[in-house]
């Protein structure tokens, strides 16, 4: 993965007012579209350390976008169709968080929403980890209180592309710990190989009288976990709430974006609530028979795969 310069850091920025509340978001074109900032009514919601990004570049923060493969993949490999896809760019192993999230996207922007666009065919450093042609479409729209974040991928190949579309808030703990909470609001998580890997096995374990249970609002006080969950109920919200504050940020999304990754270190200014199509390792776990619980898209030539998350800042 490349370093990162200053001028990766330019901005572009959109500031909304509807019904007498502010929304401002901030992108980052040259890495990825990353939505670095999302400030409602003044409150900054989003953690992102310009230095620490430039000084090392897997840190990438804020509210970055990963595709074809959201998260892990384990080997920087899979088979699909009948064929061996090592998922590479500029001659680099890309193991984790997809190929678009040092990109540059296109930028349109309106007075109500801001759209960033990714095409890639052949000659594209994209396509030498992904072989389909195709474009990646994401328009922030924000509304009173909150942002929505909508993605479309089009596959412009001839034949089927496996995808999934992940994105990776760190919501910013901007005080005691112990006075923040989260809500994942799924009956699941995924066995692991092992932490240090995050490799899926494939087995779901019941949330239910175990540590891992975060279907009610839990204190990040002693919370430290980094766990996939499933099935997210789309009727229900989960989300990260700041007692001191009297505040949450509710987290709903189109439905299929239903696995959810929480990642909580300890000593860290930030937790990570972040909504998948598709499980980490996806296309491994798809090829080797899991295929409900993978949620990898196969998007047919000329067909979409699309979706939203919705952020809302309320009263608690």
């Amino acid at each position: 993965m490349r370093r990162f310069t200053p001028t990766d850091l330019e901005s572009e920025v959109l500031e909304v007012t509807i019904g007498g509340h502010t929304t401002r978001i901030e992108v980052l074109p040259r890495l990825g579209a990353n939505l670095v900032s999302l400030v409602v009514d003044g409150r900054e919601c989003l953690h992102f350390d310009p230095e620490r990004v430039l000084g090392e570049s897997t840190q990438m923060q804020g509210c970055f976008q990963m595709f074809p493969t959201p998260c892990l993949l384990t080997g920087a490999r899979y088979t699909f169709g009948g064929r061996e896809v090592r998922q590479r760019k500029r001659g680099e192993n890309y193991f984790g968080h997809g190929l678009v999230r040092e990109e540059t996207f296109a930028i349109t922007k309106s007075s109500t929403e801001l759209t960033a666009e990714l095409e890639w065919d052949r000659g594209h450093p994209v396509f030498e980890g992904f072989p389909w042609e195709g474009s990646l479409t994401t328009t922030f729209r924000p509304f009173a209180r909150g942002l929505e974040v909508a993605f479309a991928f089009e596959n412009q190949s001839s034949s089927p592309a496996p995808a999934g579309y992940g994105i990776h808030p760190f919501w910013v703990i901007p005080g005691d710990r112990a006075e923040v909470e989260v809500k994942v609001p799924a009956e699941y998580r995924f066995e692991l190989v092992d932490y240090e890997s995050q490799e899926p096995t494939g087995k779901l374990l019941p949330v239910a009288g175990t540590d891992y249970d975060l279907r009610e609002w839990r204190s990040l006080e002693t919370l430290d976990i980094d766990d996939v969950f499933w099935p997210k109920p789309v009727e229900e919200a989960g989300g990260v709430a700041y007692r001191s504050e009297g505040l949450r940020v509710a987290i709903q999304c189109s439905e299929n974006m239903r696995h959810l990754v929480c990642y909580s270190p300890l000593g860290r200014p930030f937790v990570c609530v972040e909504n998948l199509s598709c499980a980490p390792d996806a296309p491994n776990l798809h090829a080797h028979g899991f295929e409900e619980i993978s949620g990898l898209a196969i998007v047919p030539p000329g067909g979409n795969l699309t979706g939203w998350v919705r952020y809302r800042v309320e009263a608690v």
